[in-house]
């Protein structure tokens, strides 16, 4: 590590925390954007200097800082279809893009991403990351492929697909676990293990009852 990328990761893990921490709670932009004057300048071109070195964390950040440079490239490369840029990361960039400036059509990243077809050996983190991220949307599209993701492979995905369908219908409790009968219809088999008839029937039962918190509202 040369000593531009050592002052990059100092910095950035003294602001954000460790990467296992960025990765478990997701980047804290606050951490940045409340910052003010010298302080403010500083963060932009720490930021600056990680987005140089090709850290995808560092123009997430720029961008919730509103550098204008940083978005429109963010937008470039979600508009060409980058072929480097990895299901995490397209997540990322459409999420801060549509926290910046609302746009469902951002949904479309997600749902590309949520409906990956999982194979043995593959993260399920971007999916999740997906499955979350499509909170902030409500258009019927980005609903289907949260229903559709209830009976993921991946328990994971199903959890979160849950919980993100709880918010988008404004059900009074929003965290799975305070709903131990739906809760218990998305356990089971988790990647390794293909699906039963009777997991995939406890599923289309779990798809029911989050359905019916829709017809409250």
């Amino acid at each position: 590590m040369n000593d531009l990328a050592a002052t990059w990761s100092r910095w950035k893990e003294s602001t954000f925390g460790t990467g296992y921490h960025i990765w478990h709670e997701g980047l804290d932009v606050g951490a940045v954007t409340r910052l003010k004057g010298q302080a403010r300048a500083r963060a932009l071109a720490m930021l600056r200097l990680g987005r140089s070195l090709g850290d995808d964390h560092a123009s997430e950040a720029l961008a919730a800082m509103g550098d204008v440079q940083t978005i429109a490239a963010m937008r470039a490369r979600l508009r060409a279809g980058d072929p480097y840029l990895s299901p995490t990361t397209r997540v990322r960039i459409a999420a801060i893009l549509n926290s910046i400036e609302p746009d469902p059509r951002l949904a479309d990243h997600l749902i590309a991403v949520l409906d990956q077809t999982w194979s043995k050996g593959q993260s399920w983190s971007p999916r999740v990351d997906a499955a979350i991220g499509l909170r902030d949307f409500s258009g019927p599209a980005d609903e289907a492929a949260l229903l559709a993701a209830v009976a993921d492979a991946s328990y994971f995905v199903r959890y979160h697909a849950c919980e993100s369908l709880l918010h988008r219908y404004r059900a009074s409790r929003r965290r799975l676990t305070d709903h131990p009968q739906l809760f218990a219809l998305i356990r089971g088999p988790d990647g390794d293990d293909a699906p039963t008839a009777d997991d995939l029937a406890r599923y289309d039962e779990a798809r029911r009852r989050l359905r019916a918190f829709a017809a409250r509202h």
